[in-house]
């Protein structure tokens, strides 16, 4: 891979945050295969909506078998669609905020973003966009 690829970019971002006090409270395996790793899966996730915008938990899943920024993020390993869907729903359901904030502050550390200024380009956009309703 490139090493200006957007995964490794975002991978190396996503390594400074200490995501492992989001994952806390899995569960542990009693029997069974043994777990993906929870750090990896959240990494694939996240990546699958940057991405994609929106991603479905089966192309999740086909991502992890053919593409290789995925296969990288997950160590070649294939979760199904429902693992996908169980991870997300059972253990993100109340942390995805506090990720993304986390994320956010990440990147304004990293970036050094100023929010006190605000910068406007004078660019107008309709609200209910149609090419007959155009102001000019």
């Amino acid at each position: 891979m490139d090493l200006l690829d957007p995964v490794l970019t975002f991978d190396r971002l996503i390594g400074g945050i200490d995501l492992n006090k989001y994952l806390t409270d899995i569960p542990e395996y009693t029997t069974g295969r043994f777990r993906y790793n929870p750090v990896n899966m959240l990494k694939t996730v996240l990546f699958g909506f940057m991405t994609s915008g929106y991603c479905s938990l089966r192309e999740l899943e086909d991502n992890c078998k053919v593409n290789i920024r995925f296969m990288y993020l997950m160590d070649h390993r294939t979760p199904s669609y429902r693992t996908f869907g169980y991870f997300i729903n059972e253990i993100l359901q109340d942390k995805v905020e506090n990720i993304f904030n986390d994320i956010n502050r990440a990147i304004f550390n990293e970036e050094h973003v100023d929010l006190q200024h605000i910068y406007i380009d004078g660019s107008k956009f309709e609200a209910n966009a149609n090419k007959y309703t155009w102001v000019w």
